[in-house]
């Protein structure tokens, strides 16, 4: 906590955190901040993480201190798994080859073991084969949406062109009666072309106004 305020849910409980609270409350925390070299206490991102100034995109190539500190192999633990959940949440693609999926597996399952977690549920994610995540169904699902939506963007613009022929032609009828209909009349043929505009469709009722 700094200044009184802190960006951790303290509010919440540990089992409701998302990855971005745990980071908060661990690499940059002012609560876990240690001395530097200079006795000014920073935190363990500050001290182990920001001076490898990674590429963007990369990952640490080991998470474990080359000189035993435990502070700092968690640290860079924690960091790698940062860049993992960064990796796959801004991927612009909704898919991964394996070479990939075998490489983040294997950054997982060593930042959990240096962090002294159990490495159970990532075996048996990599343990999977391409047809426990059926990405040629998912496109096929996406595409069948895509088809559906065209059809019914379609179906709305004739309908669109359809009411513009409507109002073309109630305008030149109103024209032609007004000298000789009452506004009674008038108003009854406007009502009866509304009624004409009520499109039945399966198992709903759309209703396009003039």
């Amino acid at each position: 906590m700094e200044g009184g305020k802190t960006k951790v849910p303290t509010h919440l409980s540990y089992d409701e955190w998302d990855c971005t609270a745990l980071f908060q409350a661990t690499i940059y925390a002012r609560s876990f901040a240690l001395p530097d070299s200079k006795g000014h206490h920073r935190t363990l991102g500050d001290l182990y993480e920001k001076p490898h100034k990674l590429p963007h995109g990369t990952f640490h190539a080991t998470v474990v201190s080359p000189g035993g500190n435990t502070a700092e192999t968690f640290a860079l633990a924690i960091d790698q798994l940062r860049l993992l959940r960064n990796s796959l949440c801004h991927s612009t693609s909704s898919e991964i080859n394996k070479p990939t999926f075998d490489k983040y597996m294997q950054h997982a399952k060593d930042a959990f073991k240096a962090l002294g977690v159990k490495t159970d549920p990532i075996d048996a994610i990599g343990g999977l084969t391409e047809s426990d995540f059926p990405t040629e169904e998912v496109r096929k699902l996406k595409q069948g949406i895509k088809e559906e939506t065209r059809a019914y963007i379609k179906f709305l613009e004739g309908v669109s062109a359809d009411i513009d022929e409507l109002r073309v032609l109630t305008t030149a009828i109103k024209g032609k009666v007004e000298d000789t209909a009452s506004k009674e009349d008038i108003a009854m043929l406007e009502q009866k072309i509304k009624d004409l505009l009520v499109q039945d469709e399966p198992g709903d009722n759309l209703l396009l106004a003039l």
